[in-house]
C-alpha cells in the first residue's frame, strides 16, 4: 500500500510539472499571427474626412491633376515585451518606384500601393519616400519631380511640383491594430495640403499664360512653394483600420 501511495504521489508531481512546464511554455510563445494588409491613396478633404469623393475646389483653386512619385513604403510596429520576437517592420512596396495619380482631369481616383502579410499587432507609423520620377518616359512631365499638382487658379491654368527626395513620416497618435485583413487609406487633404497658400501671392509673373509654383521662385510664386513645401507631412492621414490606445 505505502508503494502504491509513493507512486501515485509521484505521479500527481509529474503531472503537475508537465502541466505547469506547459503553462509557462504557451505564455512565453509569442502571438506570430499574420494578417494580409492593403494600402490604398485618395484625395479628400479634412473637413470631410469620411467622404471617399470631396470637392477640388479651394478658395480661387480648382485642382484638375495630381500625381505622386513615392517608394519604399512600410509600417512600423509599435513594438512592446510581447513583441520581442516580431519583426518591427512590415515593407508594403520596397525597390520599385511607383508613380500614382490621385487626381486626373478633375476625378478622384483610389489608387492601390500594395499589400503584405503583416505580425498581428498595434502599428503606430507609416512611412515612404517621396521619389523623383526616373523611371518614366522622357515626356512625361513626372520626369525629375516627386509631386505635381496642376490647376485653375481664377481660370488661369496653373501647375505647382516638388522635386524634393525625402522620408514621410505619418503618425498614428492612437495607433493602428492589426487583428485581421485589413483595408488601409492613405489621404491626402488638399485643403491642408494649400493651407496658408495666400492667393494674392500667386501670379503669373512672366505673363506666359501659365501660373508656375516651383523651387526656383518660378513666377516670383517662392512664398507660395514653400508653404506647399511644409504642408506636405501635415496633410497626409491614415483612415480606416481599427484605432487601439496603447
Amino acid at each position: 500500500m505505502k508503494k502504491t501511495g509513493i507512486f501515485k504521489n509521484l505521479l500527481y508531481t509529474f503531472s503537475a510539472a508537465v502541466i505547469m512546464a506547459s503553462c509557462t511554455q504557451n505564455e512565453e510563445v509569442p502571438n506570430t499571427q499574420e494578417s494580409e494588409v492593403t494600402l490604398t491613396a485618395t484625395v479628400s478633404s479634412s473637413t470631410e474626412p469620411g467622404a471617399r469623393t470631396a470637392s477640388l475646389v479651394y478658395n480661387n483653386l480648382t485642382i484638375t491633376d495630381l500625381r505622386l512619385s513615392l517608394d519604399d513604403v512600410k509600417l512600423n510596429l509599435r513594438a512592446t515585451s510581447n513583441d520581442s520576437n516580431k519583426p518591427t517592420i512590415v515593407h508594403i512596396r520596397s525597390g520599385a518606384p511607383q508613380v500614382i495619380t490621385l487626381v486626373k482631369d478633375g476625378q478622384i481616383h483610389d489608387v492601390l500601393i500594395g499589400s503584405a502579410m503583416a505580425f498581428n499587432g498595434v502599428y503606430g507609423k507609416l512611412n515612404f519616400d517621396l521619389v523623383k520620377a526616373v523611371d518614366v518616359d522622357e515626356d512625361d512631365e513626372m520626369l525629375g519631380k516627386s509631386v505635381i499638382v496642376k490647376a485653375l487658379w481664377f481660370d488661369v491654368p496653373a501647375v505647382m511640383y516638388l522635386d524634393i527626395e525625402e522620408n514621410v513620416e505619418v503618425k498614428f497618435n492612437q495607433g493602428i491594430e492589426v487583428a485581421g485583413a485589413q483595408d488601409f487609406l492613405l489621404t491626402l487633404y488638399m485643403d491642408k495640403l494649400l493651407e496658408g497658400v495666400d492667393p494674392s501671392l500667386v501670379s503669373d509673373g512672366n505673363g506666359d499664360g501659365l501660373i508656375e509654383v516651383g523651387p526656383n521662385d518660378e513666377d516670383g510664386n517662392g512664398e507660395a512653394y514653400a508653404a506647399i513645401l511644409a504642408n506636405i507631412e501635415s496633410a497626409l492621414v491614415m483612415q480606416n483600420g481599427k484605432f487601439k490606445d496603447k
